[in-house]
């Protein structure tokens, strides 16, 4: 490697200050979609998923039952 390449390749990149602050405003959008998308999952689909787990517990206990008394 020569020394010009070298040169290039390490000059340093300030960016502007509009590049820094869309940086920080899409990291701030993204922690706050991220926080919808938590709440929405937490509130919509851990109900949902409970109560699978319900269905699931009462359809084995049915069968349970129904095994016993056809012994």
């Amino acid at each position: 490697m020569t020394q010009n390449d070298q040169h290039i390749r390490n000059t340093s990149f300030t960016p502007s200050p509009a590049h820094t602050a869309l940086r920080r405003l899409t990291k701030v959008v993204g922690v706050i979609l991220g926080m919808i998308i938590g709440i929405v999952v937490w509130v919509v689909v851990k109900p949902i998923i409970r109560g699978i787990g319900w269905v699931i517990s009462i359809l084995t206990v049915i069968a349970m039952i129904y095994l016993i008394l056809t012994l």
